[in-house]
């Protein structure tokens, strides 16, 4: 589950990370400033929701009356950018074909192909491989995952700002835990390579990347919006995904305790 802080990130950036990089199509018969209106008050009510460790709970029951109240783009909207991140896949599934106007929704239908891959790379399935190619050399996330070591992988982007903020927090749980049962690896999606460079300079980024991966890691792991940080273990089984600020250190510290 995602803290509140990132479904407003989320909020914020969804048409960036998903609509303009085209890895769901949206249906838009709705103007922004008709869906601005209708999405404003709720989001401001989310934003009054205390992290008190019930947020998700909380938030999740007012996404899913503001849907069942808003049967229009402004609720396929809350399905995709406050719903996809505080219910699992399974239920999410059953929420959009148990009512009509979502099941029809042209946006919807593109979007539970990517659920369907999120099912298939749920924690506890094994790893899917994908490749990029950069400078001449194909690079592989096999190259790192599988080998016997615990592998955290941050899939990112450097216009990406939620991103460019879990660095540091990723940097820190390198520098402490890397070694024989550990290491981080970065995959720049849906960026330009030049741009990765300068990112990876400018914060400083000290574990590997695979760089120019575009779409392959997003579409293998059913990505719509990043960061996505994933933690697979050594055999290359996935054990935890949608990690964020302190849950990648509390996921990393309990499988290496």
């Amino acid at each position: 589950m995602r803290k509140l802080i990132t479904l407003m990130a989320v909020f914020a950036l969804t048409v960036a990370t998903s609509w303009a990089q085209d890895a769901v199509p949206a249906t838009k018969t709705m103007s922004e400033e008709e869906m601005g209106k209708i999405l404003k008050p709720f989001f401001e009510k989310l934003q009054a929701v205390p992290e008190d460790g019930n947020e998700n709970t909380v938030v999740k029951q007012m996404a899913l009356d503001f849907v069942k109240e808003h049967p229009n783009e402004a609720g396929v909207y809350v399905v995709r950018s406050v719903l996809a991140f505080v219910m699992p896949t399974e239920e999410l599934i059953a929420l959009v074909d148990g009512n009509e106007y979502l099941k029809n929704n042209e946006a919807i239908k593109e979007e539970k192909k990517v659920w369907a891959v999120q099912l298939e790379t749920s924690e506890g399935k094994m790893f899917k491989d994908f490749e990029a190619m950069y400078e001449g050399k194909v690079t592989k996330l096999s190259d790192y995952v599988g080998k016997g070591k615990y592998v955290l992988v941050d899939f990112w982007a450097s216009w990406c700002g939620p991103c460019k903020a879990e660095i540091p927090n990723l940097i820190k749980v390198y520098n402490q835990y890397k070694g024989e049962k550990f290491e981080v690896l970065g995959v720049a999606t849906w960026d330009k390579p030049d741009d990765t460079k300068k990112a990876i300079e400018q914060l400083g980024i000290p574990y590997p990347q695979i760089m120019n991966a575009q779409k392959a890691g997003s579409a293998a792991y059913g990505i719509s919006g990043i960061p996505q940080i994933i933690l697979f273990d050594p055999d290359g089984k996935i054990v935890k995904r949608n990690l964020r600020g302190a849950e990648v250190e509390k996921a990393v510290a309990e499988v290496l305790k």
